[in-house]
């Protein structure tokens, strides 16, 4: 293992302390746990897309079917946006928001 050292304020390593006696475990243990959970965490939210992010949090629902069959297969999303500025309408979200309706 290599071997890390930090200074941390004495009230957080007081507290550092506390935690691992309440889990019968060395700070130097508890940190490093800390540390795993932590570093892990983040790796995950990174790799977390905002469709999934949405979704979880009930703000997107995946598309229906009547939606998926609208799709033109190879066209993408700066496509779409650049016909709907030539063509002078209104913003994508603007469209999408009319159409999603009112919140509940």
């Amino acid at each position: 293992m290599s071997t890390i050292v930090i200074n941390v304020p004495q009230e957080t390593y007081r507290r550092l302390q506390e935690e691992a006696r309440k889990a019968g475990k060395a700070p130097e243990v508890l940190t490093r746990e800390l540390l795993e959970i932590s570093l892990q965490a983040r790796e995950e939210s990174r790799q977390r897309t905002a469709r999934g992010i949405l979704q979880a949090s009930e703000r997107a629902r995946p598309l229906g079917e009547r939606l998926r069959n609208k799709i033109i297969p190879g066209v993408t999303l700066d496509e779409v946006r650049e016909s709907l500025t030539k063509a002078g309408g209104p913003p994508l979200s603007e469209i999408v928001l009319t159409q999603r309706g009112a919140k509940l």
